[in-house]
C-alpha cells in the first residue's frame, strides 16, 4: 500500500528522455466536455427523447472563421444515450441562443 504514495519514482542511470517518443497533437481544435444539455431534444434515428439537465460527455470544437462582434462560436458533438447516433448544436450568440 506503501507504494502508491510514492512521490519520486526511479529513473536508471542510463534513461535518456530525449529517446521518448512524442506526443502526436491532434489537428483540430477538439476539446472533450462534459457538460448538460440546455434543452429537451430528441433522436431522430430511434426517437428517444433525451430531457433537459441531461449530462452528457461532449466533443467541443472551435468553428473556424466564424465570430459574432469577436465572440467564439462553438459546436458541441453529443451521442444518443440508446443508440449512439451522433447530433451536433452551435452556440448563436446573436440571438442568445
Amino acid at each position: 500500500m506503501g507504494e502508491r504514495k510514492v512521490l519520486n519514482k526511479y529513473f536508471p542511470p542510463d534513461f535518456d528522455p530525449a529517446q521518448l517518443p512524442r506526443r502526436k497533437r491532434p489537428k483540430t481544435n477538439d476539446m472533450k466536455v462534459r457538460m448538460m444539455l440546455p434543452m429537451s431534444v430528441r433522436c431522430k434515428t430511434c426517437g428517444t427523447f433525451m430531457y433537459k439537465g441531461t449530462k452528457f460527455n461532449t466533443r467541443k470544437e472551435d468553428v473556424v472563421g466564424e465570430d459574432y462582434l469577436g465572440i467564439q462560436i462553438f459546436r458541441f458533438y453529443y451521442r444518443c444515450k440508446n443508440c449512439a447516433a451522433e447530433f451536433t448544436m452551435k452556440t448563436d450568440p446573436k440571438t442568445s441562443d
